[in-house]
This record gives structure tokens, C-alpha cells and sequence, in this order.
């Protein structure tokens, strides 16, 4: 099974972190104009972290491995800034965000899926 990064080409990388920068640049310009960030915002981030993490994976696997640490640290704080609010606006019977809710159930799912894989590969490690 190939591991994250080696199936793909640097084209690949080089177009989704060209997409991440021009999406954080739109956004960062967004933030100066409304002056309203969202958590959602931090997604285009998301993409130039995955994609410098791809394109550094030959040179440097390890720097690569902290650059995707990272990125997963970052996507469960924007999966839970909006998912919280939107899962207790459920449960107390106010207006609920759709959007946020989907967002915060699928970066619970991601959570959850990261830590039985690292449960999974200490197990078989003997650790």
C-alpha cells in the first residue's frame, strides 16, 4: 500500500498548493474588507499544508510527517470552532448550521479514523 504523497506527482502537489495560495490570499483579502473571519476560512491553509507536505515528502519525510501533523491539528480546531456551536444549537432546539454541522461530524469522523489507525499501527509494532 503506498503511503501519502508517493502516488501522486509533484504536478499534483505544485497545483494544489497553487490553489491553497490563491484561496488564502482571496480569503486574507476577505478578512481585511469584512473584517468577519470564520473558522472555514483556514481551509485554503489546509491546502497549502497537504501540498508542501507532498511536495517535501522525497527530500524530507520528516519535515513532510510534522507539516501533516499539523495540518490534521488544524482541520480538528476548525472541525470543533464550528461543529461545537452548531451540535449544541441542535441539542437546545435553536437555529442549527447545516453546514457546520456536516463540517464538525466529518472532522470527528477524521479524529477518529487518525487514532485507530496510530492505535492500530502501535499495536502491531509491539508498543
Amino acid at each position: 500500500m503506498a503511503r501519502t504523497g508517493e502516488a501522486r506527482t509533484p504536478t499534483h502537489a505544485r497545483l494544489v498548493l497553487g490553489v491553497g495560495a490563491i484561496g488564502l490570499a482571496i480569503n486574507v483579502a476577505d478578512w481585511f474588507v469584512e473584517g468577519d473571519p470564520r473558522p472555514y476560512h483556514a481551509f485554503p491553509l489546509l491546502l497549502v499544508l497537504w501540498g508542501a507536505a507532498d511536495l517535501m515528502q522525497g527530500n524530507r519525510p520528516d519535515v513532510a510527517r510534522g507539516v501533516r501533523g499539523a495540518a490534521g491539528v488544524l482541520m480538528v480546531a476548525i472541525g470543533l470552532a464550528v461543529g461545537v456551536p452548531a451540535a449544541v444549537a441542535l441539542v437546545r432546539g435553536g437555529p442549527v448550521d447545516w453546514l457546520d454541522l456536516v463540517v464538525g461530524v466529518v472532522v470527528a469522523l477524521y479524529a477518529a479514523s487518525v487514532a485507530a489507525g496510530w492505535a492500530a499501527r502501535r499495536r502491531a509494532s509491539g508498543a
